[in-house]
């Protein structure tokens, strides 16, 4: 307690935690796409202080454009967006709100960039000495999306093909993940790492790329280009259980197998072995294959399938379906590099719903 103000930790009794977060040193980070914390409050006042990792600086560059991977955060107060930013500067202190009157509102800080280019910690939330803080209730419906740059939101504000990556146009909250969760009321936790795959991470020369690939990082807390930071933190997935799985994994692959059989069907190989390794983390969930919302991936469908018949041939595990979504078109438009654009995230967004709902219980 400082001089009438009361500081925060960002911990399970004080909020509803989002997504993969971790606690150090009393900081709270969020590093994966989409991870935040949600709450409850009620106050005169409210501000949220942050700190940032080592992309978090004003522009360096000498064209004067801003910094390429800062990460990118939105704050929400009762459901409406009241900041939408990046984080240019090693410590930040957000005003949440500010008056005369105590009063009641929900307080959501989500992370919209992906955790491969940049971190993000919570320090503290601060409020006058009469506040109370407490989580939000949590969802009957808990979903795990596992995925590559499409479920991490990549270009998806982009204005055109041409348009080269930033996180400035990368927003996991306009992604098919984020919003089918949002669809059928659930509590939501996104793994999912740009140009990873199964097998092979994106390549541009044909040759396999092992460097990045989801299944070694699946364990982890997270992972990021610009530092080594928690690297090696092993993912606790006893704090989050979820009814259903859903990877979307395939994309970057297909620039590595083509129309290789031999590398597709290593493709299904590998994805098997994966498989097998996420049922053993979440042993009660429905899990489902997807692929196809990027043109690029869809030679890949049939081998999906085929490893989801081999996955269930070997284990005799039936919890298991596949699902094709219907490709980006040019009326949608495309995103950065050719990503989907917002008008395609939510159309796959709102008919995945409608075939998740079809799973039943």
């Amino acid at each position: 307690m400082l001089g009438g103000m009361k500081k925060w930790q960002v911990t399970e009794k004080t909020v509803k935690l989002q997504g993969r977060t971790l606690d150090n040193d009393g900081t709270r980070w969020l590093i994966m796409s989409a991870s935040g914390f949600e709450c409850r409050v009620h106050a005169k006042e409210m501000s949220i202080a942050l700190t940032g990792d080592s992309t978090a600086h004003p522009t360096r560059q000498p064209d004067g454009k801003p910094e390429m991977n800062q990460a990118r955060y939105a704050l929400y107060v009762d459901g409406v967006l009241v900041q939408d930013e990046c984080m240019d500067a090693t410590q930040k202190t957000l005003i949440v709100f500010k008056g005369d009157a105590a009063r009641d509102a929900t307080v959501q800080l989500l992370k919209l960039s992906e955790g491969t280019q940049s971190f993000l910690g919570v320090r503290e939330m601060i409020t006058d000495d009469d506040a109370s803080i407490s989580p939000t209730p949590a969802k009957k419906l808990k979903i795990e999306f596992i995925g590559d740059s499409i479920t991490c939101g990549y270009g998806v504000e982009g204005k055109c093909a041409e348009e080269l990556f930033t996180t400035r146009t990368e927003d996991a909250s306009k992604a098919y993940a984020y919003l089918t969760a949002k669809n059928l009321d659930a509590d939501w936790s996104l793994v999912s790492f740009s140009g990873f795959g199964v097998v092979s991470g994106w390549t541009n020369d044909g040759n396999i790329n092992t460097i990045q690939l989801v299944p070694p990082h699946y364990k982890k807390f997270c992972f990021c280009w610009n530092g080594d930071m928690f690297r090696d933190y092993e993912w606790d997935f006893s704090r989050f259980q979820p009814q259903i799985v859903v990877i979307n994994l395939g994309t970057n692959d297909d620039s590595y197998t083509q129309d290789d059989i031999q590398r597709q069907n290593e493709y299904v190989s590998c994805y098997v072995d994966f498989i097998r390794t996420v049922r053993s983390y979440n042993p009660q969930a429905k899990i489902v294959l997807a692929l196809g919302m990027m043109t690029g991936g869809n030679r890949l469908i049939p081998f999906m399938q085929k490893a989801a018949q081999e996955y269930t041939s070997q284990t005799g595990d039936t919890n298991i379906s596949t699902y094709s979504f219907k490709s980006q078109t040019p009326e949608e438009g495309f995103g950065s590099d050719f990503h989907p654009s917002e008008a395609t995230q939510t159309r796959c967004a709102r008919e995945f719903t409608e075939y998740l709902k079809g799973l039943g219980d």
